[in-house]
């Protein structure tokens, strides 16, 4: 038998064992990408953990105390997360309040921000005079 010959007998099964392999690798590639993608959405890590939560991406601003009387200053104290696995940062009221050097508080919020839960960052925000 000649390399033609094999060919002209075997060429539709070669056209369909290269169409199987090239679905099954198709098929691979989509499943790869789409359990990574599960992955990372559903473990995200990195959260502000106050508010509402947003899976893909949070920005907001929430009130906690309120006197009603005017600010002329303002303080901000931030933490910073990490893929869940690295925080830093000091977001308490009185490091908000040293930084913006306030005597008498008048309002204090909450900023939070999360990004795909690869990173994340809380801020206290005082006012006060």
């Amino acid at each position: 038998m000649t390399i033609s010959s094999f060919y002209k007998i075997n060429s539709r099964m070669l056209w369909t064992r290269n169409l199987k392999n090239k679905t099954y690798l198709q098929r691979t590639k989509i499943l790869k990408f789409t359990s990574f993608f599960c992955f990372v959405f559903s473990f995200s890590c990195a959260s502000s953990g106050f508010g509402t939560q947003g899976l893909l991406f949070e920005d907001q601003r929430i009130s906690l105390m309120e006197t009603g009387f005017s600010a002329t200053k303002e303080g901000i104290a931030c933490a910073k997360s990490y893929l869940g696995l690295l925080a830093l940062g000091d977001a308490s009221v009185e490091t908000s309040q040293k930084n913006g050097n306030i005597k008498e508080i008048t309002s204090i919020e909450i900023e939070s921000y999360n990004f795909l839960g690869i990173y994340a960052k809380l801020c206290t925000v005082t006012k006060g005079n």
